[in-house]
């Protein structure tokens, strides 16, 4: 079994107590964490296989993005001026239809590199789109050759391309294929859309729901759905006036209100809808981006944590926010939500770490496994150099990381206790031929959808 050591930089471990060590290491065995401590305590680099130096770093659990959709990547910057509503049926719809299976696949090489050099190391990929079981492996394929760690939420729906019998079929075939956990770098969840837009196409009813419900709880899976993530005097309220009731409430009276329900946005549900969801074990998985994006509004964040609701932070796909890096989204949720409540640090930086490791951890079911530097978890990890102008004296580095801005790319960063990012860069993707057939695959995207618009700023 490989050793790596990494040595010498500051240690956030976010355990339980968000322990901080000034001068700490980090002993990895295999995929896992073996030790975490002072310098002091540290052994030395003849007993081990590999080092780290870290000197001068702050060494944090790898990132957890919570709401992606990866091929967005593609199509960054064609979205501007829009209301959900209106990007979904002028954008997503449109795009969707065009995109081809090459395009499906060099996205998730785009995405993994654009997470990877930020520093997260595991996303949730919420569908959108119906994809057959045969792309889903080859996107396994293509996910686990880039190092990230993907837990897919697959579509299901109550009106497919194909009957309903295929569908269904399919979607329990690779639910048993990929088992959610950490064993695999791959895994696949299920996602639904129970939202204004998706009821009205069919795509969800009652039936659909409850045997959703049932595949959540024989597989044990995590289920994504899209909460209050429109406009308010649109589809926010058009679904209240329709069903009497709220998103939170119609699924808690399906079934699917339960602890491995992921509320993505949230932005618009009231109180006995938080109150509902924080008794369910429920998790909101706040945007603050991308609802700022689409003037979608700012999720009332002070409220879900004091009712001891779980948050974890995504930050949607980039046709609606046009980032994934995750510290400039908890540096954007600290503004956003400051700004809210008329209120300096509303929502603290100690917190927002929480929310972009450990929570998204125990939103999957996997808390003390995953999100936090401690004995027993799997060996996620990024280093960040803090020896760099944008810090000044770097006198607080956790939220200075967070504050400073800059999207910082770490000199290191390991998944399952391998090295995917190095002082030189992505190890498993030549990042320039990515960046080459991305171009390329996404301008013709763009053309066959009708998003390629002339150069214009808009003045």
């Amino acid at each position: 079994m490989s050793t790596t050591l990494v040595k010498g930089g500051g240690i956030l471990t976010m355990d339980a107590t968000a322990t901080l060590i000034p001068s700490g290491f980090v002993l990895v065995e295999g995929s896992r964490i073996a030790a975490v401590g002072p310098m002091s305590d540290a052994p030395s680099d003849a007993d081990v296989d590999h080092v780290v130096d870290a000197s001068g770093c702050w060494v944090t659990p790898g990132l957890i993005n919570m709401h992606q959709h990866h091929w967005y990547h593609l199509l960054k910057g064609v979205s501007e001026g829009l209301y959900l509503e209106d990007w979904v049926t002028q954008v997503l719809l449109p795009a969707g239809e065009a995109l081809r299976p090459e395009d499906y696949l060099a996205a998730m090489r785009l995405a993994a590199a654009d997470m990877l050099l930020t520093g997260t190391t595991s996303f949730f990929n919420h569908s959108v789109t119906e994809v057959e079981a045969s792309l889903v492996d080859q996107l396994a394929d293509v996910s686990r050759g880039t190092g990230i760690r993907q837990f897919f939420g697959k579509e299901l729906r109550a009106k497919t391309a194909r009957p309903s019998a295929e569908h269904r079929a399919q979607v329990e075939h690779l639910l048993a294929r990929y088992p959610h956990g950490l064993d695999d770098r791959f895994s696949v969840n299920l996602a639904i859309e129970s939202g204004e837009h998706w009821l009205q196409v069919g795509a969800m009813d009652a039936e659909l729901a409850g045997y959703a419900a049932e595949l959540v709880s024989r597989f044990e899976v995590p289920v994504s759905d899209h909460i209050t993530g429109g406009t308010l005097f649109r589809s926010v309220s058009d679904f209240r006036l329709r069903e009497g009731s709220g998103e939170v409430q119609w699924l808690a009276r399906h079934g699917l209100l339960t602890h491995r329900t992921l509320l993505a946005h949230a932005v618009w549900i009231d109180e006995s809808e938080i109150r509902a969801a924080s008794e369910s074990g429920a998790s909101v998985v706040t945007c603050p981006s991308s609802g700022a994006f689409t003037a979608g509004g700012t999720a009332p964040l002070r409220a879900f944590l004091a009712s001891g609701l779980n948050v974890a932070l995504g930050t949607d796909g980039p046709m609606v926010n046009d980032s994934v890096d995750m510290l400039g989204q908890m540096r954007e949720c600290f503004l956003l939500s400051s700004t809210k409540y008329l209120t300096p640090a509303a929502v603290s930086t100690g917190q927002l770490w929480s929310m972009g490791t450990r929570n998204g951890a125990r939103a999957l079911g996997l808390g003390g496994r995953l999100g936090e530097l401690t004995p027993g978890a799997v060996a996620d990890l990024a280093v960040f150099d803090m020896a760099v102008p944008r810090y000044g004296a770097a006198l607080n580095p956790p939220a200075s990381l967070i504050l400073s801005g800059g999207g910082p790319k770490p000199n290191w960063v390991l998944v399952d206790g391998d090295v995917v990012v190095d002082p030189g860069g992505l190890v498993s993707v030549d990042v320039g031929a990515v960046v080459a057939e991305s171009r390329e695959l996404g301008r013709d995207l763009a053309a066959r959808a009708g998003l390629l618009m002339p150069l214009s700023m808009g003045i």
